[in-house]
């Protein structure tokens, strides 16, 4: 027997099975005021598939992050959306009134600026983009264009302004996704000129032309210099997404963002950094991405138990005698004096590395619903669902 037909059929079974229990609370849930959605990534699509099935009740939308441009302004589907389990999952999602806004991801910040700069190549993309919402009867679509360039600000607008003008007229949502916004005020020497940002996000665009704008509120690092002097000057400070960081976020975004497009986007992972300290600097070099089983499972590999720290998320240090090195991008040097409770000596030692791992579970989710509901976004949309999240994250979506 073929093993994939047969792990393919196993899955449908089970999908078939949970979207018959789940069907009959859809009229209570499609009412919600306040909206949960997710990112089910291509690269988990099996586990997190089926995660999503098993609580369907709880979403009110779902983005595959499943297609990537091409340079000429194609499509690349990398979810591969025709194959497998994927239709009959997709028509089940329709049939429980779940809104299906697939993303489009691209991170080339030339190609974007080439492809966008080009009026023919421009409005040909966004023909294809209509296109595909059309023929696979998506509710919207979710853009995802990061690292775009200053000077690609006004064709970014313009590209909205195209797309908004093809799927409004036939009820198709436009859901824009962006980095987070720090305010000036929490950097360094803000009056200083090259402290004083060029951005690629015409947020006066955004809210004119998007019906949902999804603020990517994490990877947070060590951007907000002011909290890094706060909280992390004698402690390990290095979080994926600090609640008082986002509730800076989103004081900004709604300065000219209207709150009912406003999505806040929500970290389930982590990170691992090695450590090192060396005249009243720390150094955080980003090892890996970890999930909450992998960093719980390496908890416990050596011997050592999470606890809640200063960002709202769980983090724990152990030494290693394994030494990586990162590229430069990866690399944040922090004024701060030595750990508390860490000896220096065991940060620069030759034969031992210290490492940091600090990742988000339920409750530090829950930290961002609530900041979502305090100032009535339109809701929140969770970085990943893949199946690898705390499960408890579930509870929290009410």
């Amino acid at each position: 027997m073929n093993y994939n037909k047969y792990m393919n059929k196993r899955f449908w079974v089970i999908i078939s099975i949970v979207f018959a229990f789940t069907l009959p609370f859809f009229a209570l849930a499609s009412e919600k005021q306040f909206y949960y959605g997710g990112w089910l990534p291509f690269w988990k699509k099996q586990s997190g598939a089926l995660d999503i099935a098993l609580h369907l009740e709880k979403v009110n939308e779902v983005s595959p992050f499943s297609y990537e441009v091409n340079p000429k302004g194609t499509l690349k589907d990398s979810l591969k959306i025709h194959e497998g389990f994927w239709p009959g999952w997709l028509l089940a999602l329709h049939d429980a009134k779940v809104k299906i806004i697939p993303s489009i991801a691209w991170f080339n910040g030339s190609g974007l600026h080439a492809l966008l700069s080009n009026t023919k190549l421009r409005q040909a993309h966004e023909d294809i983009i209509l296109k595909l919402v059309l023929d696979e009867n998506f509710d919207g679509i979710d853009i995802d264009y990061e690292a775009k360039k200053a000077e690609t600000k006004p064709y970014f607008s313009t590209f909205l302004k195209g797309l908004a003008m093809r799927l409004h007229p036939r009820n198709k949502i436009l859901s824009c996704t962006i980095e987070a916004r720090t305010p000036l005020t929490s950097l360094e020497n803000p009056d200083a000129p090259e402290r004083k940002p060029s951005y690629a996000n015409d947020y006066a665009a955004l809210n004119k032309y998007c019906d949902e704008v999804r603020i990517m509120a994490y990877d947070q690092g060590a951007i907000d210099l002011k909290l890094d002097v706060k909280k992390g000057n004698g402690n390990l400070y290095m979080p994926v997404a600090d609640p008082d960081w986002v509730e800076k976020v989103i004081i900004e975004t709604i300065k000219t963002i209207s709150r009912d497009k406003i999505m806040l986007g929500i970290p389930t992972y982590g990170y691992e950094y090695a450590v090192s300290w060396n005249n009243n600097i720390t150094t955080y070099r980003r090892l890996r991405a970890v999930n909450f089983f992998t960093a719980l499972n390496r908890a416990d590999s050596v011997n050592v138990t999470p606890t809640r720290n200063s960002a709202g998320e769980l983090s724990f240090t152990y030494s290693t005698s394994t030494f990586v090195e990162v590229s430069v991008a990866l690399r944040s040097d922090v004024s701060s004096t030595p750990p508390v409770g860490i000896p220096p000596a065991s940060l620069n030692s030759t034969s031992s590395v210290m490492r940091f791992v600090s990742f988000s579970d339920a409750e530090s989710v829950d930290q961002k619903i609530q900041l979502a509901k305090k100032y009535k976004l339109r809701g929140v949309v969770l970085f990943k669902l893949d199946g690898e999240a705390d499960p408890l994250i579930w509870e929290k979506l009410k």
